[in-house]
């Protein structure tokens, strides 16, 4: 274990942990007025996020010890316990939905968005096929398989529904299978072909419609559809450059919906302000630099497939929930990777950095740079 340790990227485990650490700070700054306007006591959502990083940071150790191999030998194991979760929770009674979504589950009372879990699993899996000896990419026969098992996990995600993260589970899976060596022109038929399946599902959910409908006129529907996003930039440029202070942000009193969660960049903006802000934001640029670095040099295809999707994960949910918070983006529900409360999604992102320091720990050069690798290599990724 110690040599194990000892090997990985420390600039990655350092960098994870300040957000981390980060992260609890904020949720309690966000969340003791949620808590005390619904009588559970200020401190609730910090104790359950607090409990919920000592079982990430133990999770996160062990995945930084166990191979990355031994997972993907199992990643079909993993992934059809993926699909049995995400079919279940849909036969679930409807009192157990969410605001008519169908998202959780509980098993050994541990309650967990199945979703988060399945994300997981399919980058495992799919890293796995890509990986095995002779797999190759000579046409749409070699990808039928593979958008066959991509297209299974999405269907069943956005029928609980959750669009967003279906999106977002996709855009992965198909940036994977760029690095794997699929040829641009086949993934980009791909995106056309889907193209109008999105606009229909969009259309298909009024709620859906009402988002981008108070996205497009956010100054007409201040007070409507787009009342969320107008708080948000409100509590940014009440930050200004260096912010109101820690703990003395305003949107946060009941004016700023689900600021610990969906908008916790909004409550850092205006309690941190600008300098705040892009500093978090150097922080998620640095461990999405470190962990491209790794997919470049890990030592195998599996590796580099593996890598680059956990990384690829980080990078799409950071930029979703900035883009949402900024108004560039309708609200999604993304949570902001390390920083938003939510334990089970902090559990499985912090053992996707576990996997990917794994990885980098069997990097046989000293160190991991941004350098591309020796043209073997780069015939690995694409052939």
């Amino acid at each position: 274990m110690i040599s194990r340790v000892a090997k990985m990227d420390v600039g990655l485990f350092v960098a994870t942990l300040l957000l981390l650490g980060l992260g609890i700070v904020l949720v309690y700054s966000s969340s003791f007025a949620v808590a005390y306007g619904k009588n559970l006591g200020e401190n609730y959502f910090l104790f359950r996020q607090i409990t919920r990083a000592l079982i990430a940071v133990l999770l996160f150790t062990v995945f930084i010890n166990v191979d990355y191999r031994f997972l993907s030998k199992y990643g079909g194991f993993i992934y059809i316990c993926a699909l049995v979760l995400l079919a279940g929770v849909l036969f679930l009674p409807e009192s157990q939905a969410v605001n008519g979504a169908k998202r959780w589950i509980t098993l050994f009372g541990v309650r967990f968005q199945v979703s988060d879990f399945a994300r997981m699993a399919l980058i495992i899996f799919l890293a796995k096929k890509c990986g095995d000896d002779g797999a190759e990419f000579d046409g749409w026969r070699s990808l039928i398989p593979h958008y066959v098992r991509i297209g299974v996990i999405c269907a069943l995600v956005v029928l609980e529904p959750d669009f967003s993260t279906c999106v977002i589970i996709a855009g992965i899976a198909l940036a994977m299978l760029f690095v794997a060596g699929v040829r641009p022109r086949y993934l980009l038929a791909t995106g056309l072909a889907i193209l109008p399946i999105v606009v229909i599902l969009i259309k298909s959910a009024p709620y859906r419609m009402k988002r981008l409908a108070g996205f497009i006129n956010m100054q007409e529907q201040g007070q409507g559809a787009g009342y969320q996003v107008t708080q948000s930039i409100v509590g940014l440029g009440r930050g200004g450059f260096f912010g109101a202070g820690l703990g003395k942000g305003e949107q946060k009193y009941f004016y700023l919906p689900e600021p610990h969660t969906d908008f916790i960049l909004s409550v850092l903006g205006e309690e941190f302000g600008f300098i705040g802000v892009m500093l978090v934001l150097l922080i998620f640029a640095f461990i999405v630099y470190r962990g491209f670095s790794i997919s470049l040099n890990a030592p195998d295809r599996t590796g580099q497939v593996m890598a680059f999707g956990f990384t690829m994960a980080i990078a799409l949910y950071m930029l979703i929930h900035a883009s949402v918070v900024t108004g560039l983006l309708p609200p999604t529900g993304v949570p902001m990777p390390f920083l938003s409360y939510g334990g089970m999604s902090l559990i499985f992102t912090m053992s996707s950095v576990g996997i990917l320091l794994n990885i980098s720990s069997h990097i046989k050069t000293d160190s991991v740079s941004m350098a591309a690798p020796a043209r073997p290599k780069r015939k690995a990724l694409r052939t």
